[in-house]
């Protein structure tokens, strides 16, 4: 559980310090942030094969949790602290909305997949499928949680509160929140799989809290 927080709030981390200035190489962020999830993708595949000799390697369905969690969580701290950035809503003037930088990460995103998916089978057997539905469940929960506190907090929060949300800021953010929402599907699938693996090796009985 540990290393799956550690993913988490790393990808999340440096998306979020790309976008508020943090860059220690000549490249734009999106390129930087980009590199980042293609490097971590290829030591990903090499220790799965390094796994793969002992039987220990991840199934198909969890390497790609393992990989739309980095990639989402990346793409989501970058995003999140673009928009809450003054000056972001007035894009057409200053340019600055990160969008290119967004899309860079996506193409390496489905460049890293690419490289994880390489002779993976896509068939889901019934303890991925359960995991799959109970994931699905905690991401549609968030995503409902997440838009009843923006929907009233446009509707009733003070004016001056509001003010910068703008048609191009509340379009961004509710997106955001959609990213947001998987981004917590992933994470409850990968944790699944992990107390399915704990279950199975014996550290906790099944039912067990």
């Amino acid at each position: 559980m540990i290393k799956i927080l550690l993913v988490l709030l790393g990808f999340l981390g440096v998306g979020a310090a790309l976008a508020a200035g943090w860059n220690p190489v000549p490249l734009r962020d999106g390129w930087v942030g980009g590199l980042i999830l293609l490097l971590s993708a290829l030591w990903a595949r090499w220790r799965w094969q390094r796994d793969a000799v002992q039987g220990r390697d991840p199934s198909a369905a969890e390497r790609r949790a393992w990989l739309y969690m980095a990639g989402s969580a990346l793409i989501c701290g970058f995003v999140a602290v673009v928009l809450m950035t003054p000056g972001s809503e007035v894009h057409r003037t200053t340019g600055g909305t990160g969008g290119y930088d967004s899309w860079v990460m996506f193409a390496c995103g489905a460049i890293a997949w690419a490289l994880l998916h390489e002779g993976q089978s896509q068939a889901l057997d019934e303890r991925d499928r359960a995991i799959d539905a109970l994931a699905n469940r905690v991401g549609y929960s968030t995503l409902i949680g997440l838009l009843a506190v923006f929907l009233l907090a446009l509707g009733f929060a003070p004016k001056p509160w509001m003010e910068r949300f703008t048609h191009w800021l509340i379009a961004n953010t509710l997106l955001n929140l959609i990213m947001f929402a998987g981004l917590a599907q992933y994470a409850a699938q990968l944790l699944a799989y992990w107390r399915d693996a704990r279950e199975l090796q014996g550290d906790v009985q099944p039912g067990g809290a």
